[in-house]
């Protein structure tokens, strides 16, 4: 049975990749009306490019990060922990170029840090209690059926 932080994880997961590849989407086709402050401090001249980027890196690594845990595979971890991690950068850069602070800035900063902390804490925990079976520790490499053990 999964834990509930594995499915907390697993939603933030899909929570940030519809709502940045819904973002990203909305800049580059214009639902989301362009305000002049938001790039005068940047090198960009519309929202069009930062759209590819939030929809594509951001939206995309959160989806990447969901669909390796949903097939257990063995870089579940880390795909989870490096899409928290550019949540993360992309907020505190979005914070730095447009020069403004919004409520929804802290909730993904929020579920940025929760996705890295939960899923670090879930390796540890499972690393401090391994199997009283040496050769069954496998650390973070893929079972016969390639799939971490971490991830049960």
């Amino acid at each position: 049975m999964r834990s509930i932080r594995h499915k907390a994880v697993f939603g933030l997961l899909l929570f940030n990749a519809v709502s940045a590849i819904g973002g990203g989407i909305a800049l580059m086709v214009g639902v989301i009306p362009e305000q002049p402050s938001w790039v005068r401090h940047t090198d960009f001249t519309s929202l069009y490019f930062p759209g590819v980027i939030l929809m594509s890196l951001v939206g995309g690594s959160a989806l990447v990060a969901a669909v390796a845990m949903l097939k257990r595979t063995a870089g579940a971890q880390l795909a989870c922990i490096s899409s928290g991690t550019i949540m993360i950068m992309w907020i505190v850069g979005e914070i730095a170029s447009i020069r403004a602070f919004h409520f929804l800035q802290v909730i993904y900063l929020g579920t940025g840090a929760l996705i890295i902390w939960w899923t670090s804490e879930s390796t540890t925990s499972s690393r401090s209690n391994p199997p009283t079976n040496c050769s069954a520790y496998t650390d973070l490499r893929p079972t016969s059926r390639g799939r971490s053990p971490l991830l049960k």
